[in-house]
C-alpha cells in the first residue's frame, strides 16, 4: 500500500478541509476498531455455541485482567500518540521519534510484566473477579494462555494510535482486519476442527495479535516510515520524555482501571443475583458493545493527532473545528448503535446463544444500558481533545469525575432497589451525568483556545 510523504502528510494536516481530513483518518480507525471488535466476539461466538453458557462465565471473569492489559496499552500508546503528533507538527522529528521510541519500549516492558502477574497469579486474581468453583478449570485453562501473549497485546493495540499518529491511518487499520481475520480461521480451526475449547479461542487470539505486532513493528523500520525507532533513544532513555508521555497516557490509563474495579464489583454482585448464566450474559453484553460502543472511540482517537499537529503548528480555529466534526460523527454513530441495539438484540444475542435463562438477562440489560448511549459521545470527544492538546490534568479530572462520580454510586445503590436490572441501569444514568460535565470542560476548552494563550510551548 502506497503511503504519502512527509511533505505531502505535513500539507494534508496544515491545509486539507477539516471534516475531509477527519473522515480521511476517521473511517480507516473505525473500519480498523470494528476489525479489532470480532477480537471479542469471535471467541465467544464460538465458545458459547461449542462450549456453552460455562464458557462464556469464564471469559467474563477474566475481563478484569485483561481491560487492565488493555489499560497499559493506552497509557504508552495515547500518551506517546499524543507526543508524536504534536512534535511533528511542531516539526521536531528528533523528538518525535525519541518519543516513540521510549512509548515501544515500555509497552514490552508492560507486557512482560502483565505476562508474568497473570501466569503466576492466575488463580488468585480469577477468585478476586468472582469467578466461582465451577467456572474456575474453565477461566484459568483461558487466562494463562491469553497472559502468556500479554506483549504482543499490548503492543498490537497501542501501535495502532501510533502508525495514526504519523499519518498512515489506512496502515493502521489493516494491520487489525489481518489480525482479525487471523483470528476467525484460528478460532475456527481450534475450536471445531481440533476441541480445544476456551483453550484454543486463547490460542488464536494471542497467535493474531502477535501477527498484527509483527505489522505493526515492521511499520517503524521500514525506509518509508515518516518515523523510525531509534535503539539509543531506548538504550539512553529520557525521564522527562517519559513523563510527558505518562503525563497524557495517564488519563485513559485510569479510565480503564476504574472500570478495571467496576467490572470485577459487576461481576460480583451480577453473580450474586443471578449465578454464573447471568455473568454469561454479561459476557455476552460486552461482546456485542466491542462492536456497537467501542468503535466510536476509534473515531475520537483518529481526531488526536488531528488535534495535536495543528495545536503543535499554531492553529487553533482548525482544532475547533476537528473537535466539532468528530462530535457530530460521535453522537451520530451512538444514535445509530443505540436504535440497532434497541430493535434487534434478541437477535443479537442469540448470536452467542440460544439458552432462554441467558436471553432473558441479556436482551433487556442491553436495552436499559443504552438508553443513554448518545449522551456518552460528549464525555469521549471532550477527554480524546484534552488529551490531544496535551492538557493532561484537565483529562484526568473529567474522567475521574466521571467514573468516581457517576458510575459507581449508581452502581452500588440502584440494586438494592432494582435488583439485577439496577446494575444494567447504571450505565445510563453515568452517561448522562457525564455529559453534563463533559460540557463544561468542552466550553472552556473552546474559550481558551480562541485566546492569545493557545499557544504550543515545548
Amino acid at each position: 500500500m502506497k503511503e504519502m510523504t512527509v511533505q505531502e502528510h505535513d500539507i494534508m494536516m496544515r491545509e486539507e478541509k477539516a471534516s475531509k481530513l477527519l473522515l480521511k483518518f476517521a473511517m480507516p480507525s473505525l473500519v480498523g476498531m470494528i476489525a479489532g471488535a470480532i477480537y471479542n466476539m469471535v471467541d465467544r461466538i464460538f465458545v458459547g455455541h461449542y462450549v456453552g453458557s460455562i464458557g462464556l462465565a469464564a471469559i467474563t471473569t477474566t475481563f478484569p485482567l485483561m481491560i487492565l492489559m488493555f489499560a497499559c496499552s493506552l497509557l504508552f500508546g495515547i500518551g506517546g500518540s499524543s507526543r508524536v503528533a504534536i512534535l511533528r507538527g511542531a516539526k521536531k522529528r528528533r523528538q518525535a521519534e525519541q518519543a516513540l521510541s521510549l512509548a515501544i519500549f515500555m509497552l514490552v516492558v508492560a507486557g512482560f510484566v502483565a505476562m508474568i502477574l497473570g501466569v503466576t497469579c492466575t488463580d488468585s486474581i480469577l477468585r478476586f473477579s468472582g469467578t466461582s468453583d465451577r467456572v474456575l478449570p474453565v477461566a484459568r485453562s483461558y487466562m494463562r494462555i491469553i497472559m502468556i501473549g500479554g506483549p504482543f497485546a499490548l503492543t498490537s493495540i497501542a501501535f495502532n494510535s501510533l502508525i495514526r499518529a504519523c499519518g498512515s491511518p489506512r496502515y493502521a487499520m489493516w494491520t487489525q482486519i489481518i489480525g482479525a481475520f487471523t483470528n476467525v480461521v484460528l478460532d475456527a480451526i481450534f475450536i471445531i476442527h481440533f476441541n480445544m475449547g476456551v483453550a484454543g479461542a486463547a490460542l488464536g487470539t494471542v497467535l493474531a495479535q502477535t501477527l498484527a505486532t509483527m505489522i505493526g513493528f515492521y511499520y517503524f523500520i521500514k525506509k518509508s516510515s515518516p518515523l523510525h525507532i531509534r535503539l539509543y533513544f531506548i538504550l539512553r532513555p529520557s525521564f522527562s520524555v517519559l513523563y510527558k508521555i505518562v503525563s497524557v497516557g495517564i488519563a485513559p490509563f485510569l479510565v480503564e482501571l476504574s472500570f478495571v474495579v467496576y467490572i470485577t464489583i459487576m461481576n460480583r454482585i451480577i453473580y450474586s443475583y443471578g449465578g454464573d448464566i447471568a455473568l454469561s450474559a454479561v459476557g455476552v453484553f460486552f461482546s456485542i458493545d466491542s462492536l456497537l460502543f467501542l468503535p466510536a472511540f476509534a473515531i475520537a482517537e483518529a481526531a488526536q493527532p488531528i488535534i495535536g499537529y495543528n495545536y503543535g503548528a499554531g492553529l487553533p480555529n482548525r482544532v475547533i473545528e476537528v473537535i466539532k466534526k468528530a462530535l457530530i460523527l460521535v453522537c451520530g454513530f451512538y444514535f445509530c448503535t443505540f436504535t440497532f441495539a434497541e430493535v434487534f438484540a434478541v437477535y443479537l444475542v442469540r448470536l452467542f446463544s440460544n439458552d432462554p435463562e441467558l436471553i432473558a438477562i441479556a436482551v433487556p440489560g442491553m436495552r436499559i444500558t443504552y438508553v443513554g448511549l448518545v449522551f456518552f459521545g460528549l464525555p469521549n470527544v471532550t477527554t480524546s481533545a484534552l488529551q490531544g492538546l496535551g492538557k493532561a490534568k484537565q483529562s484526568i479530572i473529567l474522567s475521574a469525575m466521571r467514573q468516581g462520580l457517576f458510575m459507581y454510586p449508581p452502581l452500588l445503590i440502584l440494586p438494592h432497589f432494582f435488583g439485577i436490572w439496577g446494575v444494567w441501569g447504571a450505565f445510563p444514568v453515568g452517561d448522562i451525568l457525564g455529559a453534563v460535565v463533559a460540557a463544561f470542560f468542552l466550553r472552556n476548552t473552546f474559550v481558551w483556545l480562541r485566546s492569545p494563550e493557545a499557544q504550543y510551548h515545548e
